[in-house]
């Protein structure tokens, strides 16, 4: 038997609820994390959780939430780092999972 683990927590989950959350699918989602997914219009869509915050105007602290739950199910991914010219930091663009040709 297989052992499972969550990409977050990196706790053993039982093999359904592996399965069960894999599972998901854009129809599936709750309200917020279909806000989120709406924000991407294509492959060229690259934003940062404060970006995608603006534009649903759900707080930045829903936004994170519902984004790692995104990664965690590969509906998102971590496209690359822009540096923030306000603060001088480093921030993660979020896409769409690039599609193999």
């Amino acid at each position: 038997m297989e052992d499972f683990y969550s990409p977050r927590s990196g706790r053993r989950v039982a093999e359904t609820q592996h399965a069960s959350f894999h599972s998901l699918t854009v129809k599936q989602l709750c309200h917020t994390q279909k806000m989120v997914m709406d924000c991407f219009v294509g492959q060229e869509t690259l934003l940062t959780r404060e970006e995608i915050s603006a534009r649903t105007n759900l707080k930045l602290s829903s936004v994170c939430g519902r984004v790692r739950s995104l990664l965690d199910a590969s509906l998102l991914q971590k496209r690359g780092t822009r540096r923030d010219v306000a603060t001088g930091k480093s921030q993660e663009l979020l896409g769409l999972p690039k599609v193999s040709a």
